[in-house]
């Protein structure tokens, strides 16, 4: 009684391990496909209640042959990508009802590299290279359109796909995978809204841009000449350049190098010798940016009215550099330093343009601004957080 009540133990132990280990196959499956991983094991948790309804279901799939049992089908139906199972270069194995129902096709007719019929002549090729290099990248990214059997449109799609190991688990570095789960999402909706959003966004940028001019001609109407109105139109000429330069960027970001630069040309310094700009290559995403080229703005405006941009003497050089951060977030620094300048006795002065610089970072940007007088020029160090998911960063 008691080794049967061990074998059936030793029995239930591995069933359990089986039944684990098939899950994480499908998870890195569903992973593959676009689902997080919170949607992934909740897709696979509603399928074995599922099956456990079902009469003669198999709760596992024998090892190496995931498709075999019911349960990828039977996932594939209730999530709403196309999905599919392919072997290295596009050579595909298995199609979802969901792709066959899309296309027309039946399951034969998409083995091999059949499913590039319903694929738009004008995307196979480029869909092909993206196979061809796909075993090297340990991954498949590509857009393409989809012909629709219900109404014969063509309809834009992203698919992605990633090598499984025999473990299930995806392998980046794989080479060699003898199996590949993917999925194609219908796009074109997503792409027009975004293609409407942009337009919009134009406009608004637009209309910002002839409203500063507007303000700024009636500051010159209204007001007397003087630096106070001088400073104020330089200002709305900023807030005008930011506004381009977010129009230019289908992205919704600006390169730091190219606001440093702008800045520094509108007051006329270009002289090389006198100004160095170095950093890597960081890409501000828009909510930070026309805070930074309020700051630049005071700095170079200081700079042309008492520092090394109006000294013949003065050196300005800014340079940035990125740091890493708590939690996977990265800290920019950007340092702005001016020598060779002749500075007037006594602390720097307080004045609009300082309060910009030490308020703007800290409260909007919940960043650090540190404004200096140096030995012989000033010095002004800000350092902020940005997000790898909301900024593009390049060496």
């Amino acid at each position: 009684m008691k080794g049967d009540a061990e074998g059936i133990a030793d029995g239930n132990s591995l069933a359990h391990a089986a039944r684990e280990a098939e899950d994480a196959r499908l998870r890195a499956a569903l992973a593959a496909v676009g689902l997080d991983v919170e949607e992934a094991a909740a897709a696979v948790e509603v399928v074995r209640a599922e099956l456990a309804q079902v009469p003669g279901a198999t709760a596992t799939c024998p090892a190496g042959t995931m498709a075999d049992g019911d349960r990828l089908p039977a996932l594939a139906d209730i999530i709403p990508q196309l999905v599919w199972r392919s072997a290295d270069y596009g050579q595909w194995v298995w199609a979802s009802p969901s792709w066959l129902a899309y296309t027309g096709q039946s399951q034969t007719e998409s083995l091999g590299q059949g499913w590039l019929e319903p694929i738009h002549p004008e995307d196979r090729e480029a869909t092909r290279r993206a196979w061809d290099e796909a075993p090297k990248l340990g991954r498949l990214e590509v857009d393409h359109r989809i012909r629709r059997a219900l109404d014969g449109t063509w309809r834009l799609h992203h698919t992605r796909s990633a090598p499984l190991s025999w473990s299930g688990v995806p392998h980046e570095g794989d080479r060699h995978a003898r199996e590949w789960v993917g999925s194609s999402a219908d796009i074109e909706d997503l792409r027009r809204m975004e293609g409407e959003q942009r337009a919009l966004l134009l406009e608004v940028q637009h209309r910002t841009r002839n409203i500063l001019a507007v303000v700024a001609a009636i500051a010159r109407r209204s007001l007397p000449p003087n630096l106070e109105r001088d400073d104020f139109g330089a200002r709305l000429a900023c807030l005008g350049r930011v506004q381009g330069f977010l129009a230019r960027s289908s992205a919704w970001s600006v390169p730091l190098r190219d606001l440093i630069e702008a800045e520094l040309q509108a007051f006329g310094d270009g002289d090389a010798e006198r100004a160095e700009v170095n950093g890597p290559r960081v890409e501000l995403p828009g909510p930070v940016v026309q805070p930074i080229a309020l700051v630049l703005h005071e700095l170079a405006t200081n700079a042309a009215k008492h520092g090394a941009i109006a000294q013949l003497s003065g050196h300005l050089a800014v340079t940035w550099r990125l740091e890493e951060a708590a939690e996977g977030a990265i800290r920019l620094i950007i340092e702005w330093r001016e020598s060779g300048v002749t500075l007037p006795a006594g602390p720097l002065a307080k004045h609009f343009g300082r309060e910009v610089i030490e308020r703007t970072v800290p409260h909007q940007l919940r960043g650090e601004a540190r404004l200096e007088r140096g030995a012989d020029g000033v010095c002004c160090k800000l350092a902020l957080p940005l997000s790898r998911q909301e900024t593009q960063v390049a060496a």
